[in-house]
C-alpha cells in the first residue's frame, strides 16, 4: 500500500516493478492497461484513514477510427454526427476504468468517454483537461494528431511527463465542478503518459481525494515509463481483448525493440535523476533537522539559563529582604551604642575620680569584671561590628550587581564592577582549604570605559569562567594524589588565576582568564561549547555552563569566545566584546 501525500522511492521502484510485470498477465493492450489501473487503484491509499486514495482512475490511448472496434466507431460517429469520418483521425479511447461508483468500473459503462474523437486543434482546445494535459505531457495538439509515426521517432524517445493539479476545486482545467469534484472530494488530479513508437499518445488519470504535495510529483514521472514498457508489445498490435491481433512485420518488431531500449534507457536516467533528486532532499531534510536538533538545544539552555537566572534572583531577593534590613538596622543603631557606650563609661570615669575610695565590696567586683579592660576593649568591639556590618552590606551589595536584577536591558556597565562582585562571592572558595593553599587572583586590569551590554549575563559567563577555573585548580590536587603534609610543606605550586583586560583598537574590549591548572587535551577542547558536555563527575556538573557563555558573547553580544589550552600548562578563556553593541 502507498500513500501518495508521502510517496517514496521505494513506493516508486516497487510500482515500476509490479508494472512492468503487468505485461507477462496480458494478452493484448486492454489488458495490460486493466491489471495497471486495477493495481493504482486496489494500492494507493490514505495511510491515515484507510480509504482508497483515488475516487476515479482511468487509462486512456489515442487510436485511429479506422482501426476502432465497430461499436466504438458508432459511439465516434454519433458525437460528430453525419459527417464523414477520415480512418486516420485521432480518437481519445477509454481502455480501462476503476472508481467509486459501479458504472466507473467497465469501459462499456461510459457515457462520455468511450471514444472521443479529437478532430482538430480547436476540438482539443474547447476541452481544457486534455489541452492542459498534452501541455505537461511536453506534446502539443499538431504532435497528437500527426498520423505518421516516422516523423515521431526523435519526439517518442523524449516525451513524457506529469499532468499535476494540485488543487481540483475551482481549477480551469478540471471541468464538472458540481457534479464530479464537489461531491466526490476530488483534491487533486495527476496524469502521466507519453507517446508510442505508433504514434499514439497513452495516458494514465488519477482524480485523488488527498492532496499531493509537488515534491511527489518527480518519484511519480518515471511510472510513465513503466507503463509505456509494459504496453509497447502491443502497439500496432492486439490492442482491445475483442481484437483480431495484427500481423507484425520485421519492421514493426525492430521499431519495437528500438522503443523499448530507448524507454529502458529513458527509465533508467529519469529513475537516477530521482535518486538524485531525493538524495538531495534527503540530504536537505538531515540538515534541516540537524538545525533544528541544534535549535531545539539553544531553546532548551535558554530555558534552563532563564530558570537559573530567575532563582537566582529570587534568592538575592530573599537576601536583601531578609539580610539587608536587619543588617541595616545593626548598623543604624551602633552609632547610638557607641555613644550611649561613651557617657556611661565618661560617667563611671567621673564617679571614680570624684569618689576614689569606695568600698571593698565595689572593688572587688571591679577586678572580677575587669572593668580596664572592658573600658579599653569596648571601643575595638563596637569598631569590629562596624566593620562586619558594612561587610555583610557589601556581600549583599555584590550579589546584586552580579545578578543585575534591575538591569536586565542593555546598557552601560562597568566590567570591573562585574568580575570584582563575581570574586567577591567565589571568595569562600578562593581561600586556603584543607586540600589547597590560597588560589591566589592577580588583576591585570586595563583601562576601560564603560561598556554597552547585558551585566546580568556577562556576570554570569565570568561566573562560570572563574568557577570551572577553581574546579580545574582543584580537581589537580585530587589527580595529583596530594596530601595535608604535602600542603604544609609547599612541595607543589602555587596556584592562581589570572584577569587581564584592555582595550583594543578602540572598538573591542579583551577579557582574558587564565589559570596554571592541569589544562585539556584537544578531544576536550573541541566538545568544549556543546551543549551537556562535561567532564565533572554526576552531579557536580550540567555541562550547560559554558554552552550557555558561548551564546551570551556570541550571539547576545556579537563578540568572540575562545578557549585555548595546553595539556600541564593551564587554560586561558579569550572573551572579545564591543565597546558599543549596536541590536537592531
Amino acid at each position: 500500500m502507498y500513500d501518495l501525500t508521502k510517496f517514496t522511492l521505494r513506493d516508486m521502484s516497487e510500482c515500476g516493478f509490479a508494472l512492468r510485470n503487468t505485461a507477462h498477465k496480458a494478452d493484448c493492450m486492454e489488458d495490460v492497461s486493466n491489471l495497471a489501473i486495477k493495481y493504482f487503484y486496489e494500492h494507493l491509499v490514505n495511510k491515515n484513514s484507510g480509504e482508497k486514495s483515488c475516487v476515479l482512475i482511468r487509462f486512456f490511448k489515442t487510436h485511429s477510427y479506422g482501426k476502432l472496434p465497430p461499436e466504438l466507431q458508432e459511439y465516434a460517429q454519433n458525437i460528430l454526427g453525419k459527417n464523414q469520418i477520415a480512418d486516420d483521425l485521432k480518437c481519445l479511447t477509454l481502455l480501462a476504468t476503476a472508481g467509486e461508483l459501479p458504472e466507473w468500473n467497465s469501459r462499456y459503462k461510459s457515457i462520455g468517454h468511450k471514444a472521443i474523437p479529437l478532430a482538430n486543434e480547436d476540438t482539443i482546445h474547447r476541452i481544457p483537461m486534455i489541452s492542459q494535459l498534452i501541455k505537461q505531457l511536453g506534446l502539443n495538439p499538431g504532435i497528437v494528431l500527426q498520423s505518421d509515426p516516422n516523423l515521431l521517432i526523435d519526439i517518442e524517445q523524449n516525451m513524457y511527463n506529469v499532468f499535476y493539479v494540485e488543487n481540483a476545486l475551482s481549477s480551469p482545467y478540471i471541468s464538472s465542478q458540481k457534479s464530479f469534484v464537489i461531491p466526490f472530494g476530488v483534491k487533486s488530479v495527476i496524469g502521466f503518459g507519453g507517446l508510442l513508437p505508433s504514434g499514439d499518445m497513452f495516458t494514465i488519470l488519477m482524480f485523488l481525494r488527498v492532496i499531493v504535495p509537488h515534491t511527489m510529483v518527480e518519484l511519480i514521472r518515471p511510472l510513465a515509463l513503466n507503463v509505456k514498457t509494459a504496453i509497447l508489445p502491443f502497439d500496432d498490435g492486439k490492442i482491445f481483448s475483442k481484437s483480431i491481433e495484427n500481423p507484425l512485420t520485421e519492421n514493426n518488431i525492430l521499431q519495437r525493440l528500438n522503443s523499448q531500449i530507448g524507454t529502458l534507457n529513458q527509465l533508467l536516467d529519469v529513475s537516477e535523476q530521482s535518486t538524485i533528486t531525493q538524495s538531495d532532499r534527503l540530504e536537505k531534510a538531515i540538515n534541516n533537522l540537524e538545525q533544528a536538533l541544534k535549535q531545539l538545544q539553544k531553546t532548551q539552555i535558554q530555558l534552563v539559563h532563564n530558570e537559573k537566572m530567575s532563582g537566582l534572583g529570587q534568592m538575592v531577593a530573599g537576601i536583601a529582604h531578609e539580610i539587608n534590613n536587619p543588617v541595616n538596622f545593626v548598623n543604624a543603631n551602633l552609632a547610638y551604642v557607641e555613644q550611649y557606650s561613651e557617657t556611661l563609661l565618661k560617667l563611671v570615669e567621673i564617679y571614680q575620680q570624684q569618689y576614689p575610695d569606695y568600698p571593698e565590696k565595689i572593688q572587688q567586683q571591679i577586678d572580677v569584671e575587669e572593668l580596664d579592660f572592658i573600658k579599653s576593649d569596648f571601643h575595638k568591639i563596637t569598631k569590629s561590628m562596624k566593620v562586619g556590618t558594612e561587610r555583610i552590606q557589601g556581600i549583599v551589595k555584590s550579589l546584586r550587581i552580579f545578578s543585575r536584577l534591575d538591569e536586565a536591558e542593555l546598557k552601560q556597565a562597568d566590567i570591573h564592577q562585574g568580575i570584582d562582585s563575581t570574586l567577591m562571592i567565589l571568595q569562600s572558595r578562593l581561600k586556603a582549604q584543607s586540600s589547597h593553599h590560597n588560589i591566589e587572583v592577580i588583576k591585570e586590569y586595563g583601562k576601560l570605559p564603560q561598556v554597552y551590554c547585558y551585566p546580568g549575563q556577562l556576570n554570569q559567563v565570568f561566573m562560570n569562567i572563574i568557577a570551572n577555573a577553581i574546579d580545574a585548580l582543584e580537581e589537580e590536587i585530587g589527580h595529583r594524589g596530594w596530601t595535608k603534609e604535602d600542603i604544609t610543606k609547599d612541595v607543589f605550586k602555587n596556584f592562581e588565576i589570572r584577569i587581564r583586560t584592555e582595550v583594543i583598537d578602540n572598538k573591542w574590549v579583551s577579557i582574558q582568564i587564565l589559570d596554571n591548572g592541569s589544562g585539556m587535551t584537544e578531544e576536550v577542547l573541541a566538545k568544549l561549547f556543546d551543549p551537556f558536555f562535561t567532564t565533572k563527575q554526576v552531579g557536580k556538573g550540567t555541562g550547560l555552563g559554558l554552552s550557555i557563555s558561548y551564546q551570551i558573547i556570541v550571539e547576545k553580544h556579537c563578540g568572540q569566545l575562545v578557549c585555548n589550552s595546553v595539556l600541564g600548562k593551564g587554560t586561558e578563556f579569550a572573551i572579545k566584546i564591543p565597546l558599543v553593541l549596536d541590536k537592531k
